[in-house]
């Protein structure tokens, strides 16, 4: 009888915590390096625009940066803010195969 790497049933868990544990990264947020533009009363002028690092959550990849001017600047939020599916996606990625192979360790010690 062949041996599978994984039980599809691991695999199901392992998505939903991915998924779970990339929604919940959004909380580890940090600034920059990426500028937005804060407003535009700048420079010797006050023509130029003002920037500021970007607040951004995700954690290992951002997937939420803030819009500033636009949503209430210094919190994120998934209605109000710009949100990048790639980014989620390799969060999802990341996540899946470290709780896959977790699961895998842990199921292998349990044999």
């Amino acid at each position: 009888m062949k041996r599978r790497l994984f039980k599809p049933s691991f695999l199901v868990l392992a998505l939903i915590l991915a998924i779970a544990l990339a929604l919940l990264s959004v909380w580890i947020e940090r600034l920059g390096p990426e500028l937005v533009v804060a407003g535009n009363l700048c420079g010797p002028s006050g023509n130029d625009f003002c920037y500021k690092p970007a607040l951004k959550g995700g954690f290992p990849f951002a997937y939420l940066y803030d819009k500033t001017g636009i949503s209430v600047e210094g919190r994120l939020s998934f209605f109000e803010d710009k949100f990048f599916v790639s980014g989620l996606m390799l969060d999802i990625a990341v996540y899946f195969a470290v709780t896959a192979l977790v699961l895998r360790a842990l199921w292998k010690t349990r044999q």
